[in-house]
């Protein structure tokens, strides 16, 4: 199941910053996604995109605003993907997938399928101390598609990876997107990364943050594993908004 998300945030304060004095990090910010969408979140480097995260995930709830899921009535369940795959050493792979999992919503078959498009089916039941840092990326990726959520954060998930390794892992990624939809929110700095994803690209400038900018991507999806039109689309992306070149 998908849902509609409708984020109002009017401000989000740290009491205090480096200087002592309280710090606004967001401010006035509006964002929608729509049900099934694939929204990446683009800005400079402490803008504020890890703590929206946050909010929308319900984990901080000290600030100034609404976080709505579609019918207010029905249940949702948000998936994380973190920069730290935070995969439990002394559990194997398919137990730590298994773990995120409620009696009601166990489901084997869906496990394995995911561990095979995720080429991890093999490594099962290893622990996570015998697997690369991609590896247990993909792992944490399995375990968030595993528990079927409504929404799915994603907070830079393939950073530090290989430039090779990153784009198997984001293919992988948009295979299961595309079987099993959901509601995805991503946050990114690699503007080239963000094309090769989103349905939408919501940029947020330096706090207190706010969306300055909202681009749908029409970029044909058999285009996006090719480097040469995705650099075509962003050089045209900021041509057309010049604003943007300094928030990526």
């Amino acid at each position: 199941m998908t849902t509609q998300v409708r984020i109002e945030v009017s401000r989000k304060v740290f009491p205090a910053s480096v200087n002592g004095l309280p710090l606004t990090v967001l401010a006035g910010l509006s964002l929608t996604l729509d049900a099934g969408e694939f929204v990446c979140l683009v800005g400079p480097s402490g803008c504020g995109k890890s703590t929206l995260l946050n909010i929308v995930a319900g984990l901080d709830r000290s600030f100034e605003g609404s976080v709505e899921f579609g019918d207010s009535a029905e249940p949702h369940r948000v998936g994380h993907v973190f920069q730290e795959p935070r995969l439990l050493p002394w559990r194997t792979v398919r137990q730590n997938i298994e773990l995120a999992l409620t009696a009601e919503d166990a489901d084997a078959d869906l496990v394995d399928h995911l561990l095979d498009v995720m080429e991890l089916s093999a490594f099962q039941h290893q622990y996570p101390e015998r697997l690369s840092l991609g590896m247990s990326r993909r792992v944490a990726l399995v375990r968030a598609f595993a528990i079927k959520p409504t929404l799915l954060i994603m907070d830079e998930p393939f950073v530090s990876l290989d430039a090779p390794i990153a784009r198997r892992i984001r293919e992988q990624l948009v295979r299961v997107w595309h079987e099993r939809p959901h509601t995805v929110l991503f946050v990114t700095h690699d503007l080239r990364e963000a094309i090769a994803l989103a349905d939408r690209l919501a940029f947020l400038c330096a706090p207190p943050a706010r969306v300055v900018a909202e681009v749908q991507v029409d970029l044909p999806r058999d285009d996006r594993g090719r480097e040469s039109a995705i650099e075509a689309f962003r050089k045209r992306l900021i041509a057309d908004h010049p604003d943007v070149a300094r928030l990526v």
